[in-house]
């Protein structure tokens, strides 16, 4: 795999976007997660947006993981640091799986909405002990799990809504390989 400029700058753009998209959501998330954990499970989601809009426009190895570190960098400012870098490098990466799977052969919405749903499980149970959800009673404990698995929903359907906008401009022209 050749990384072009043209590839390069595709993934900063959409990582820069990203990054400011995510400005917010760190800040929020910072002040709501150990508080409001029902609150983060709906909005950690927008995590995946980036990585998705990447993976669906580019359909290159990579395209993932590079954009989360571009988003990751810009988020250094808010509250999670250097660890936002950390953070979204994990997302890319986790993302980028489903299609290393298929050898990145096939690019059908279901593998983003499977990908994106195994992931959030994933998270879901490595931050069970963070928010305590132990404790909660089970039917709270169910709509965490529900929540956390809506908002990848949610949130890969928004970045392949924004992927099929962007694509249809015809701005990975070039860049984009073909696929199934």
């Amino acid at each position: 795999m050749r990384l072009t400029t043209r590839f390069l700058m595709a993934c900063a753009a959409i990582g820069a976007a990203t990054g400011i998209l995510l400005l917010p959501a760190n800040f929020a998330a910072a002040a709501i997660s150990a508080a409001l954990p029902m609150v983060y499970a709906a909005m950690v989601g927008l995590w995946l947006v980036g990585p998705v809009v990447a993976l669906a426009v580019l359909r290159r190895p990579g395209a993932g993981v590079l954009t989360m570190l571009i988003a990751g960098i810009i988020n250094i400012p808010t509250p999670a640091g250097p660890t936002a870098i950390v953070t979204n490098l994990m997302v890319g990466v986790a993302l980028e799986l489903g299609f290393l799977v298929t050898l990145y052969r096939i690019w059908r919405p279901w593998l983003f909405y499977v990908t994106a749903l195994a992931f959030e499980t994933w998270y879901a149970i490595s931050a069970y002990a963070f928010f305590d959800i132990d404790d909660m009673a089970v039917p709270v404990q169910a709509v965490f799990f529900a929540l956390m698995a809506a908002s990848a929903v949610v949130f890969t359907w928004l970045g392949l809504v924004v992927a099929r906008r962007l694509a249809a401009t015809g701005v990975a022209r070039g860049i984009a390989v073909a696929g199934r």
